[in-house]
């Protein structure tokens, strides 16, 4: 997880042959509309389901550098996939269902992401707010990565304390109020571990080819690390790979 730029929504969200509909106009209308929807969830869905979702995929995918928003791993585009995520489901807050800031592309594995969150808020008590988009938040800040793979939040980072139990949460299964409780992302999930595992190798067998026999300098790692973050698209689990780059894999576990 990162934090990420969403610049500009798309020019036009209508489908092939439909007048043109610029994305804000899309919002605007719809909100003076929702307000008075018998049933707004109902309402919520059928005007984001009128929205041409490949257009809005082409500026996710440039966005996002075509990796999931939540794993990291590689989003490859076809007729209805990958999936056009809302950080706060629709479900539970409809307001947010035509929201440039609230969409984003996430991995169609039903194990993890998207489709293991299903309508849950990105939050550990109902009465906390949900975890901030990540164009409010640089979640790379507080994410850390062990050498295993294994993702975690960092113990070293001042963070507001709902977002530090959220992101817990979202990350694997644990006790919470005395309650076990299923991950909301499930981002340890044994496939996504050993996937980071092999980004790993995969950096390092890059780093090694480069440098030959000699050790790679600390700022020879750190341009590695700035170069990998401009890529377009990113590589796979970029977030590990630039960890391991400069050397804070563990830190503050």
């Amino acid at each position: 997880m990162r934090g990420l730029r969403k610049p500009w929504p798309p020019a036009n969200v209508s489908p092939d042959g439909q007048a043109p509909r610029r994305f804000v106009d899309a919002e605007r209308e719809y909100l003076a509309d929702l307000r008075g929807a018998a049933d707004k969830v109902r309402f919520a869905r059928a005007e984001y389901d009128r929205l041409d979702k490949p257009k809005l995929r082409q500026v996710m995918h440039g966005e996002q550098g075509s990796i999931c928003v939540y794993c990291e791993q590689r989003l490859e585009e076809n007729e209805s996939r990958p999936i056009v995520e809302h950080w706060r489901p629709l479900s539970g807050a409809p307001q947010y269902a035509i929201h440039w800031h609230n969409l984003y592309l996430s991995c169609p594995s039903s194990k993890t992401c998207d489709g293991r969150k299903g309508g849950r808020r990105l939050k550990a008590d109902d009465v906390d707010p949900d975890l901030p988009w990540p164009t409010r938040f640089d979640y790379e800040r507080i994410v850390g990565y062990s050498r295993g793979g294994d993702m975690y939040v960092r113990n070293d980072v001042q963070v507001a304390g709902e977002v530090r139990k959220a992101l817990e949460l979202a990350i694997d299964d644990g006790e919470h109020g005395g309650v076990q409780r299923k991950a909301i992302l499930n981002l340890n999930h044994p496939t996504l571990v050993e996937s980071r595992r092999a980004a790993l190798d995969s950096e390092r067998t890059n780093l090694e080819r480069d440098v030959g026999q000699r050790t790679a300098s600390r700022e020879e790692r750190a341009k590695r690390a700035a170069e990998l973050l401009v890529r377009n698209p990113l590589p796979e689990h970029v977030s590990i790979r630039v960890a391991w780059l400069r050397n804070t894999l563990g830190r503050g576990r």
